[in-house]
């Protein structure tokens, strides 16, 4: 029991889905107060686990505040020009590590590892002997592909069967603000948007590669007997609602954002706005 005499036995995931998961963050948001003490794991990955970060340190509002002033000079999300000053092609990855280590100052790296339930991120290793550039290429392509065969498809399979191997970390184990963001930024790998990621000396991808909604990460908690599954877009309704002891949410419509379009802030604040009012 907590404080105000609540079980902590639910699960909290948020899928992947880039800058659409603001939807979610506006959610949770919402739910803070009735949310947070019936907690007994989150997991995430991708800017999912971004953002359950940011929910968990409360330092959603100035992640927000600085990505739109750092990205303000982005004008295209891929520039060729970039690569003759030795620059990577996309600023995202720039852009999301200043935002992460402005967000989380010593107040914010302190509530995430006192928080009262583990925060489960994923990330993705590639099979070995692979190298991570290729790793990658395998993988997401064989993610889009079974994506697109699929239609409605919640939980792919094909990475595991390819031989990425989860990486489960919980971010309360992260002795800095550095290390966070490198968890974070090794969740939401993705070439050519943000580089590979790098954490603790292992080269790691998206966990979407395993599973864009990780609904199983929070279920490694023994204590987690329910588990409210938030999505980044549309489902069929088929696979919606109550599924065994997970409740699938998703947005009654696509949300304005592309998931890495670093241009528009409006469409970005846009997408916050819709989960807000849902």
């Amino acid at each position: 029991m907590d404080e105000l005499g609540a079980t902590r036995d639910l699960g909290l995931t948020l899928a992947g889905g880039g800058n659409r998961t603001l939807y979610n963050l506006a959610l949770i948001e919402r739910w803070g107060e009735r949310l947070w003490p019936r907690l007994a794991a989150v997991g995430g990955v991708s800017a999912g686990a971004c953002m359950l970060a940011l929910y968990v340190s409360g330092r959603a509002q100035a992640a927000r505040d600085f990505w739109h002033i750092r990205r303000r000079e982005v004008s295209r999300n891929l520039d060729p020009a970039r690569l003759l000053r030795g620059q990577a092609i996309a600023p995202h990855g720039e852009v999301y590590r200043d935002t992460l280590l402005h967000a989380f100052d010593a107040e914010a790296l302190a509530r995430i590892q006192s928080a009262p339930f583990p925060v489960l991120f994923l990330a993705a290793a590639p099979p070995s002997p692979l190298p991570a550039s290729l790793g990658t290429v395998l993988g997401f392509g064989a993610y889009k592909i079974e994506k697109g065969l699929r239609a409605g498809l919640v939980h792919p399979s094909a990475g595991r069967r390819l031989g990425f191997r989860p990486v489960i970390v919980d971010a309360r184990s992260c002795e800095s603000a550095e290390e966070l963001a490198d968890l974070i930024l090794a969740s939401s790998s993705t070439p050519p948007f943000t580089p590979i990621g790098r954490f603790r000396g292992e080269a790691l991808i998206d966990g979407g590669v395993i599973d864009n909604v990780p609904a199983f990460v929070a279920e490694t908690v023994p204590e987690v007997r329910r588990n409210l599954v938030l999505l980044s877009r549309p489902y069929p309704t088929s696979v919606l609602g109550r599924q065994g002891r997970r409740l699938y949410l998703a947005p009654t419509a696509t949300p304005p954002c592309e998931c890495w379009d670093y241009t528009r802030s409006d469409l970005a604040e846009a997408t916050y706005d819709m989960g807000a009012r849902e």
